[in-house]
């Protein structure tokens, strides 16, 4: 069951990927958004590509996959919230902003894990992401974006919940189901008129 929910969850975040580069390919004005969520897309199919292939008990594998994991949750998942939502908020951001909201996100992750703080930053970071789809939820105004979007946020936010109370497969099945229905919501985002 678990490799079945992880090959699931790496085609589901690969349909994200595919999506964002399609719109990045036609959209002018927000195609670093695009671009990000491609990078995040592919950064949480890597994570659990290396959970399916690297050994966690060696050690060189072990950091690599610790790598994997750390960069598509703490990097990867809240610079695609980020990009969402300015999207929806018509605001494209420049790719030297992207660069310092990265290493931003690297040093507040670096500095929570020296202070012992590591599982109270994941909980609060994941909380934050699921609060900011929902927020750009408010902002898109295409019911063919908001429809599939709140089935993924539905299934993201279970998904999340499952990590904490159920077992892993059980969660990858669900934030599959989520990346899904994200992946659906992208496609359908209409093209964005110039801010002024």
């Amino acid at each position: 069951m678990l490799i079945l929910s992880q090959v699931l969850f790496m085609l589901a975040a690969l349909g994200v990927a595919l999506a964002s580069k399609a719109k990045a390919n036609r959209e002018d004005d927000h195609n670093s958004e695009y671009f990000v969520i491609t990078l995040s897309a592919l950064a949480a199919a890597l994570a659990v590509l290396g959970q399916v292939t690297l050994d966690a008990e060696g050690s060189d594998s072990g950091t690599l996959l610790r790598i994997l994991n750390n960069l598509a949750i703490y990097a990867g998942a809240p610079m695609l919230v980020t990009a969402i939502g300015a999207i929806a908020k018509n605001y494209p951001i420049s790719r030297p902003a992207w660069g310092r909201w990265l290493l931003g996100l690297f040093a507040l992750f670096e500095l929570c894990r020296r202070m012992g703080y590591g599982e109270s930053y994941t909980l609060v970071l994941g909380l934050c992401c699921l609060a900011g789809l929902l927020t750009s939820l408010i902002w898109f105004r295409v019911r063919a974006v908001v429809a599939p979007m709140v089935g993924g946020l539905a299934f993201l936010a279970a998904g999340f919940g499952a990590h904490y109370l159920a077992t892993a497969a059980i969660s990858l099945l669900l934030g599959a189901a989520g990346l899904a229905l994200l992946a659906r919501s992208l496609k359908n985002v209409p093209l964005q008129p110039r801010p002024e």
